[in-house]
């Protein structure tokens, strides 16, 4: 058995999610774990999950803080119901986690807490530094209360995801983080931190890509036993389908690739990643 651990099912490109997972079961794709960007793209993950019988992911991703805080939007924001002015940091990321709590306690098909994270690629002079860590901050301790692991989302900000990883460890001993770092891009020493702290760790279809060798490398550096298998679809589609749309059941086309590159048969690593994903996660299949 293969599982997708990080899919976009969400994504307005999966016009017919019924078809996708279809193609994913012929593919011998039997689960998929898909994230969500924003509150009412949770809401949607939870309807998807539990139509098909699948898991999910709520979280907010760093890329969407300048819409969550109203960055671009009339300097008039709502009010919560304690007269807070909801756009401020603190009070609009209270109503956040408030929502994302509600539709945790919704649905047995939440699993952990994703896709959440820094991200500056876009952001080169950091401005929406501040927001991003709170939130980023508040989501990690949504995740340790509900005892649920994150799905986390870093680029381009290697230094401070270490800083808000050892200030978390220190003010959370007694009930640590864990997880999935998804899509990893980052450098060795950051590998080696995080898998000391035990997160595992996975790579989507750029790792198939010619100018890829320094993933390649980072995966050779990856225990079994913290190994994981995901497609970001609809992003990320591995050669030789690179530039089309990606889906879940390419997942395969990742799988015989990592295979390879580990000296593994197929099946084995099939059955090492799927152990992983249901010890992390939780998945009672």
């Amino acid at each position: 058995m293969l599982i997708d651990t990080h899919c976009h099912l969400t994504d307005r490109r999966f016009s017919d999610i019924g078809e996708v997972l279809k193609r994913a079961q012929e593919a011998g794709v039997e689960r998929v774990i898909f994230p969500s960007t924003s509150v009412e793209d949770a809401k949607l993950a939870v309807e998807i999950a539990e139509k098909y019988q699948q898991y999910c992911l709520v979280g907010i991703h760093p890329e969407n803080v300048e819409d969550l805080y109203g960055l671009s939007r009339s300097p008039r924001r709502p009010r919560n119901d304690d007269g807070m002015d909801s756009g401020s940091l603190a009070g609009m990321t209270d109503v956040v986690i408030g929502e994302l709590e509600e539709i945790i306690k919704s649905s047995k098909r939440v699993v952990g807490i994703g896709e959440i994270g820094l991200d500056f690629f876009y952001d080169k002079e950091k401005k929406t530094k501040e927001k991003q860590i709170e939130l980023f901050r508040r989501q990690m301790e949504l995740a340790v209360e509900n005892n649920l692991p994150v799905a986390i989302h870093m680029r381009e900000a290697e230094e401070e995801m270490r800083d808000e990883l050892d200030n978390f460890r220190r003010a959370h001993r007694d009930a640590p983080l864990r997880g999935q770092f998804h899509c990893f891009a980052g450098s060795e020493e950051f590998l080696e931190m995080i898998l000391e702290r035990g997160f595992y760790v996975s790579f989507c279809g750029n790792i198939t890509y010619k100018t890829a060798g320094n993933l390649r490398e980072l995966l050779r550096r990856v225990p079994l036993d913290r190994l994981l298998l995901e497609t970001d679809s609809p992003y990320l589609a591995p050669e030789p389908l690179r530039g089309t749309v990606n889906i879940p059941a390419n997942v395969k086309i990742i799988a015989e690739f990592v295979a390879t590159e580990l000296n593994l048969d197929l099946p084995k690593l099939a059955e090492i990643t799927s152990q992983n994903t249901k010890c992390l996660y939780s998945l009672d299949i």
